[in-house]
């Protein structure tokens, strides 16, 4: 069991391994190097799930994986979309407002008209369902944006 956590703990401190494109990033990738058949592909990507360790590596850039560029890490950004839903919704439909304008400002836009005008166009694509969730909003803004 002490070997099975130090190979744990080595395996999230090293990010220089390469994910496998069928097994994806995590620990099963880092723990079973060569995977040059579909059993040991299958173990990783087993792994990788079974420990939810893959969104943990993804999150930090560990465990063979690497942060997305459009990655955003901000708990005053989520809580903000999430307390102001429907106001950003309406400002994004009318192109103009303060709870846009906020949303540019803590996502550091320079230029917050062109910010703001790229949301209006891309309303339906950012508000995909009248139960689209905050999480969702940011993602989707950022893959406009991004």
């Amino acid at each position: 069991m002490k070997k099975l956590l130090l190979a744990s703990a080595l395996a999230l401190i090293s990010s220089a391994t390469f994910a496998n494109s069928n097994t994806g990033c995590g620990l099963g990738t880092s723990l079973i190097k060569n995977q040059d058949s579909t059993i040991k592909q299958v173990l990783a990507s087993t792994t990788n799930a079974t420990f939810g360790n893959q969104t943990f590596g993804i999150t930090s850039g560990t465990s063979a994986c690497s942060q997305p560029a459009q990655f955003v890490s901000n708990d005053k950004l989520n809580e903000f979309v999430a307390s102001n839903m429907d106001s950003l919704a309406t400002d994004i439909a009318n192109g103009h407002g303060e709870v846009v304008n906020t949303l540019a400002t803590m996502l550091e836009v320079k230029d917050k008209a062109a910010f703001i005008a790229t949301l209006q166009s891309n309303f339906n694509a950012i508000y995909t369902s009248d139960t689209v969730n905050s999480a969702n909003v940011i993602d989707h803004i950022i893959a406009i944006v991004g």
